[in-house]
Parts: C-alpha cells; structure tokens; sequence
C-alpha cells in the first residue's frame, strides 16, 4: 500500500456509530484491523490472538456489528479447510456523522479515535505545525482554505477546529457537503515521508 497521506471521509449512520463508540471491544478490533492490514490481510485467527480474543467472539463481532467495514481479500486452503484472509474495506476511511449544533462525530480506527470532534479531536491534531502546514500546501491545491465561507468556518468553531486550519478540516467540510448526495471526499497529499502514517505503523509495531 502506498505510504502517501490518504483522507478518504464517507458517512456513517448514527445508529452504526453509537454501536461502535459505545463498545470498546469493536473500536480495539476496528483499530488492530485497519492498523494491521495496511500492506497485507491478516487471518482471522491471526487478528483474534493478537487481541487476546477468543476466535469465536471476534468473528461474531465481525460478522454481526462490523461486516461494512471489512472485506476478504484471499483465501487460502490449509490442513483441507478454507482460511479467509481479510482487510480493512477502506483502510483510510474516517467515518462521520453530524449531531446537534454542527457537531461532527467521527469513527477513525487507523488514527483510534472514537467520539465527538470537539473531545476527540482529528488525525492531523498529532502532526506538528510544520508537519501540518507542509500537507496543506498540497491539500489547499484542492481545497482553499483561505476561501472559506463565514458559514463554513463557524461549524469548524462549533467543532472547535481554529486557525491555522489543518487537511483533517477542510476534509470534514468537504465531506459534510457531500454527504446529501452519497459522495466520498478523498484527499490525496503525496507525500512518502506522511507524519500521522509514520507514528501509527511505528505504534502498532511495539
């Protein structure tokens, strides 16, 4: 899989939403899923030990309350039985849904976090300013922060996004706009040396 930044933003229902952040247990396998298969699927088997969960549970989990997020890229014949190896469906996805007030609530399993934007915050929060400002020269190339609409920039204030604005917001802003028509915003920031990317694949092979 390419190193490049990729904010991929679709929408998620509040009902799916509320299922996923209210139960800790999907938001550990959500995360160990998109962080594990970035460049290679993983067995089922595999995924259930490293979460210290028996094979059983984690299928049901799967199954039951996170089959959209999830898809079987081969599948492998061992000791006459068929193994399954499985990735994240959308392995840059940041999921939303809107609330009261212009909240934004998001479902990000490769950066882990689970919860109002305001509380949670978004992927870019951990990028220093200099990390940050050098994606928004590209990000910018597609969407132009400095044209934002007094309307647009008070729901980034509701969500408690300032100034300097980082790609995470003008990704929120965009997909927020593209959600009546079923669209998906993607922003792509070539970039092979991505700070956010670098950290988590660092985390997760601790």
């Amino acid at each position: 899989m390419t190193a490049d930044c990729r904010i991929e933003m679709a929408y998620i229902d509040p009902e799916t939403y509320t299922s996923i952040v209210n139960h800790d247990m999907r938001k550990r396998i959500l995360t160990k899923l998109y962080r594990s298969t970035r460049d290679a699927p993983i067995s089922k088997q595999d995924l259930a030990d490293s979460l210290g969960l028996d094979y059983n549970q984690l299928v049901y989990q799967l199954n039951h309350h996170l089959r959209d997020f999830w898809s079987v890229k081969e599948e492998k014949k061992v000791r006459g039985t068929r193994m399954e190896l499985i990735e994240a469906s959308f392995p840059y996805a940041v999921f939303i849904t809107i609330g009261r007030d212009h909240g934004i609530f998001l479902v990000d399993p490769l950066a882990d976090l689970y919860g109002a934007v305001v509380k949670v915050g978004a992927r870019c929060d951990q990028c220093s300013k200099e990390e940050a400002e050098k994606c928004m020269e590209f990000a910018q190339s597609r969407f132009d922060s400095e044209s934002l609409t007094e309307a647009e920039m008070a729901v980034l204030a509701a969500n408690n996004r300032k100034p300097p604005y980082r790609p995470m917001d003008l990704a929120l802003l965009a997909a927020i706009k593209g959600i009546p028509a079923g669209q998906r915003c993607v922003i792509d920031i070539p970039c092979q040396t991505c700070a956010f990317l670098r950290r988590t694949v660092r985390i997760e092979g601790l």
